[in-house]
C-alpha cells in the first residue's frame, strides 16, 4: 500500500468540535508579566516559554510577551527556537541549554542567542563564530551542578574565553532553591556569581547582560546588580511560594474536556480497567475524550474531581489513554457536549492545577508541561 506524505504529517488542528482543549488565558499572561516587571524595575525580562510555554503553547504566548515588552525569550533547545522564528517571532531568542557546534550556522542564520555551557565548546565555538556570529551567554554554574563553567574552571580557561570575546553579551546562573524560604543557599549562589564577575572583568571582560533570577528568585528580589530576570512559571501563574500569591499572580490554564457520552448504571457495575471502581449505588458515568496520552495523569483515577455545573464530581475507575470516567448522581443534569473543567485556573477550586499538583506530590508546571500538542488550544 502506498502511503503519502501527507499521510503521515502530524494532526492539524481542527478548530471545529474540539473535544478535549486547554483554554489559555493571554490576558492573564500579560498581567502577569506587568507584574513582574514592576518588580524587576528597569531590569528587563527573557521570558522562559521553553517546552511549549509551559504546555499553554509557545508561538502564541511568545508573541503576547513581545507585545507586551518583553526584552527577549528564551527556550531549551534549537529546536523550540526555530519553532518561534517560524511563527513569526522577530526578538531576541536565548537558547538555554546551549547548542552543538554543528548547529552554529544555523544558529546564527535565524539570530538566535546561544548560552555557552561548558569548556569543552570553547575551541570550536571559536573556529566557528567568524563565519557564523552568534550572542553567547556566559554560564556559571553557581550551585546547581547541571550546565554551566564552575568557578574552579574559570581561570584555565580565559584564554579560550577571550577568543570568544567579540561575541559574549551575557553572564547568567541559575538557583536551586530559590523556592526555599531559607535563602542561605541562595545567598551563597549570588557570592559565588558576583566573585566570577569580578574575576571575569578583572580578566577584562565586559557584559552587558547579567542575569540570575529565574521565578522564584525575582519574586524574592535575589536580583543585585543584574540587568535581567528569566521567570518561566510565575508568567503562567504556577509559583507556589507566598510571594507569588501575595502579587495576585494568575493561572493561565483550564483544561476543559467535553462529555462524549452518558449512561446510567446499576449498583454493582464496575468501571474501567482493572475493575477499581465499582458502582455503590444507581450513577451516571460521564465518559470524557481525555487520557494520559493527553497528558492527564494515570494515577488521578479515583482522586480526582472536575467541575460541572457549579458543582465537583468524582474521576472514578483508571485513567486510561484516551479517556475518563466521571460518576455523577443519578438526579444530575448532563448530556453529551457539555463541558467539564478537568484543572480549573481558580486557585482556590478542588480541581485547580496548584491542587492537583500536590494531590500527587509534584508542581503545577510537570502538568502543564505535560499536555500534549495533539489537545487543541484556545486563547481567550
Amino acid at each position: 500500500m502506498n502511503v503519502t506524505a501527507d499521510a503521515l504529517s502530524p494532526l492539524r488542528p481542527r478548530p471545529e468540535g474540539r473535544a478535549l482543549r486547554a483554554e489559555i488565558s493571554l490576558g492573564r499572561i500579560t498581567r502577569n508579566f506587568a507584574r513582574l516587571q514592576q518588580i524587576a524595575g528597569d531590569r528587563g525580562i527573557w521570558g522562559v516559554i521553553k517546552a511549549n510555554a509551559y504546555g499553554h503553547g509557545a508561538v502564541r504566548v511568545g508573541q503576547a510577551l513581545e507585545a507586551a515588552g518583553a526584552a527577549g525569550l528564551a527556550v531549551s533547545n534549537l529546536e523550540e527556537a526555530l519553532e518561534l522564528r517560524e511563527g513569526g517571532l522577530r526578538g531576541p531568542i536565548l537558547v538555554l541549554g546551549g547548542l552543538r557546534a554543528e548547529a552554529l550556522p544555523l544558529a546564527s542564520l535565524h539570530g538566535l542567542t546561544v548560552a555557552l555551557v561548558g569548556p569543552e565548546s570553547l575551541e570550536a565555538y571559536a573556529g566557528l563564530l567568524p563565519a557564523h556570529p552568534v550572542k553567547l551567554h556566559l554560564k556559571l554554574d553557581t550551585g546547581m551542578g547541571r550546565f554551566g563553567f564552575l568557578p574552579s574552571e574559570l581561570g584555565e580557561c580565559l584564554d579560550g574565553l577571550r577568543a570568544l570575546a567579540p561575541w559574549l553579551e551575557g553572564l547568567m546562573g541559575h538557583f536551586a532553591t530559590s523556592d526555599d524560604p531559607d535563602r542561605g543557599f541562595s545567598d551563597r549562589q549570588r557570592r559565588t556569581f558576583e566573585t566570577c564577575r569580578s574575576l571575569l572583568q578583572d580578566a577584562g571582560f565586559a557584559f552587558p547582560q547579567a542575569h540570575h533570577a529565574n521565578s522564584d528568585g525575582l519574586l524574592r528580589g535575589y536580583l543585585d546588580d543584574d540587568t535581567h530576570a528569566r521567570p518561566g512559571l510565575a508568567l503562567y501563574g504556577l509559583t507556589c511560594i507566598a510571594e507569588g500569591h501575595a502579587l495576585g499572580l494568575e493561572p493561565a490554564l483550564e483544561l476543559i474536556a467535553e462529555v462524549a457520552r452518558v449512561k446510567t448504571v446499576p449498583a454493582g457495575t464496575a468501571v474501567g480497567y482493572g475493575r477499581t471502581f465499582v458502582a455503590p449505588q444507581p450513577l451516571q458515568i460521564a465518559t470524557l475524550g481525555c487520557g494520559y496520552a493527553d497528558g492527564y495523569r494515570r494515577d488521578l483515577g479515583n482522586r480526582a474531581v472536575v467541575g460541572f455545573g457549579g458543582a465537583t464530581y468524582p474521576v472514578v475507575g483508571r485513567v486510561s489513554m484516551d479517556y475518563l470516567t466521571v460518576a455523577l448522581p443519578s438526579g444530575v443534569p448532563i448530556a453529551p457536549n457539555e463541558p467539564m473543567v478537568l484543572y480549573s485556573n481558580d486557585t482556590g477550586a478542588p480541581h485547580s492545577v496548584e491542587r492537583m499538583a500536590h494531590l500527587l506530590g509534584t508542581i503545577p508546571y510537570e502538568l502543564t508541561c505535560a499536555l500534549h500538542r495533539r489537545l487543541g488550544r484556545a486563547y481567550i
